[in-house]
């Protein structure tokens, strides 16, 4: 059957402002966006040194990089003001005076989370501002900082 245009207005020529079923919007998926279920990723092709033009030709060499790893999130360190206030150690142990007493945790609530970084049972105490002190109360120094520089190589 031949398609009628639409309506046609006085000089003759078609209306594109016809009123028609509003249509919904095409999802459109970004690169960033995971891939359906069962879906393959797209291959990309492998292309070696060896098969490359010369140095100088503008020719792209295409990589996929994948991970694997659900724990891709950067964990985010935690703010001042929810931070332990005092000295602990990694199991959950507080200080409480100069000669050595000490609080200790609450069976079960051993090992917290937010006590990763600090010193183990029996090597030292670290406080809110990440200074250490031994099991003698002496301060451990922090080692130094490394420069970002590339170092030079020395003849």
């Amino acid at each position: 059957p031949p398609r009628v245009p639409g309506p046609v207005n006085m000089q003759g020529s078609v209306r594109r402002d016809s009123v028609s079923a509003p249509q919904p919007p095409v999802p459109v998926r970004r690169a960033s966006d995971p891939l359906p279920a069962g879906t393959a990723p797209p291959l990309a092709p492998v292309r070696r040194a060896s098969d490359a033009a010369p140095r100088g030709q503008g020719q792209l060499v295409s990589t996929r990089v994948r991970f694997d790893d659900e724990n891709l999130i950067c964990p985010s360190p935690i703010p001042m003001h929810e931070r332990r206030r005092g000295w602990h150690n990694r199991r959950g142990d507080q200080l409480w005076t100069n000669k050595g007493d000490y609080k200790p945790v609450p069976k079960g609530l051993e090992y917290p989370p937010d006590l990763a970084g600090y010193p183990d049972y029996g090597e030292g105490w670290m406080n809110e501002e990440g200074v250490r002190i031994d099991m003698q109360h002496r301060l451990i120094p922090k080692a130094p900082l490394r420069s970002a520089l590339k170092r030079t190589r020395q003849p």
